[in-house]
């Protein structure tokens, strides 16, 4: 058995659930030492029940039918596994030596191949902003100018046509590390939602789990409203409606939360806590009447905002596997998915049946390569431009952020 044991502690902290996760885990690693293989199997089971899609269990799920004598099911997690991680070497792993000669292993590492062709966008931009760790992005067209947020420094960056880097708003009282921005449809506001995390450069723990909305005016900076929440948050993305409306997810709290243009305040729209693990991107189709959803862990989801029913998107195509969604973004009955929580990470278009409800196929849009860890973007006319390489993993375990580059990398995809 390979994987790292040790990214059952990732699973547990990167989802916030409970112990029992951890200790399920650990039994299973204890059963596969003794060679209780049906006990093994058995513990991983149960955690793909309580959170699935988790690489290291889909692995051990695989490895568990294997040694078995369940090879067909094996082989079944393993091509979904390869969807996730399509860089492991099954024939340097024991548990997997009951179907090392068979056809349908071949089958695989042929597809693991294609998985890993490097695909580039047809363009690239790149700005001196990779210290300041940029995660979202927006662009006001009469200014043509892009708008960049920062999770380390919680600053709002503005970079202009020729490429210039200006600081746009520092970062203000109750305001942390900046996850999502959104200039608005009549393009007079910046709306901007930020999150208390370790990776802010002033973290504070008492702080742990604040997040807050706030409102700039667009023409000259000025920060005209903060909207902040205590405790067990994480705002991590937003978007405004023609109506002047902005829409939050919180992937702690797993709320959709809003501020509507009539009250002005911050309120919860609706608690989605019971359907789903980990709530990322979201946006709007054409009518601005559903709100599509990234579920990081466990697919896309479609919110109609008038009847507040949310349904799960079905799959009616042929390897499609929704997992690490980050950015959302619709445009003509598609929706256009940021994969950083894949290997190797991709960009994908998901084309949409004609009720929006099924993704009925798909197109690798950009692949591996240059492509770090992409997170926001934002469509210009008709070209979508997002960031490439926003340095999650350039920080230790203490927090401390030393990136290998300068540039941030934006791709463009037309």
């Amino acid at each position: 058995m390979r994987k790292i044991i040790s990214s059952v502690f990732m699973l547990v902290s990167f989802v916030g659930t409970s112990q029992s996760l951890r200790e399920l885990y650990q039994e299973g690693l204890k059963a596969h030492e003794e060679k209780n293989y049906e006990l093994f199997l058995a513990k991983m089971i149960s955690i793909d029940t309580m959170r699935p899609n988790y690489p290291a269990v889909v692995y051990n799920l695989a490895g568990g039918y294997a040694l078995t004598g369940n090879e067909e099911k094996s082989i079944e997690i393993l091509q979904k596994y390869i969807l996730m991680d399509a860089t492991q070497d099954f024939t340097q792993d024991d548990d997997f030596k009951s179907i090392w000669e068979s056809n349908a292993l071949l089958d695989i590492q042929k597809r693991q191949k294609e998985l890993n062709i490097r695909i580039d966008p047809a363009e690239q931009k790149q700005f001196k902003l990779l210290h300041t760790h940029p995660e979202s992005i927006s662009y006001a067209e009469k200014q043509a100018a892009y708008f960049i947020g920062g999770v380390r420094d919680g600053n709002i960056w503005k970079v202009g046509k020729d490429g210039s880097t200006v600081l746009w708003a520092e970062t203000a009282k109750n305001s942390w590390s900046v996850m999502g921005l959104q200039v608005s449809k009549d393009e007079k506001l910046l709306w901007s939602c930020t999150s208390s995390m370790s990776n802010y450069q002033a973290y504070k723990h008492a702080e742990e789990g604040y997040a807050s909305v706030l409102k700039y005016d667009l023409k000259n900076g000025e920060l005209l409203e903060t909207f902040a929440l205590t405790g067990g948050h994480n705002f991590g993305d937003l978007i405004t409606d023609s109506n002047g409306n902005v829409y939050i997810s919180d992937g702690v709290a797993n709320k959709i939360y809003w501020i509507s243009e009539k009250k002005g305040k911050l309120e919860a729209y609706v608690d989605l806590s019971g359907k789903v693990f980990n709530l990322q991107g979201l946006t709007l189709d054409e009518t601005e009447e559903n709100l599509f959803l990234s579920d990081y862990i466990d697919g896309i989801y479609k919110l109609n905002l008038k009847t507040k029913q949310v349904k799960k998107l079905k799959i009616e195509a042929e390897d499609i596997l929704i997992k690490g969604i980050d950015g959302l973004y619709y445009k003509n009955n598609s929706l256009l998915g940021l994969h950083n929580g894949t290997k190797p990470n991709r960009v994908i278009k998901y084309m949409l049946s004609d009720d929006g409800n099924t993704i009925v196929d798909k197109e690798i849009k950009v692949q591996g390569g240059d492509l770090g860890e992409p997170t926001q973007g934002v469509w210009i006319n008709d070209s979508f431009q997002f960031i490439m390489n926003s340095p999650w993993g350039e920080y230790d375990q203490d927090a401390n952020f030393e990136p290998t580059g300068e540039n941030t990398i934006i791709g463009i995809i037309n």
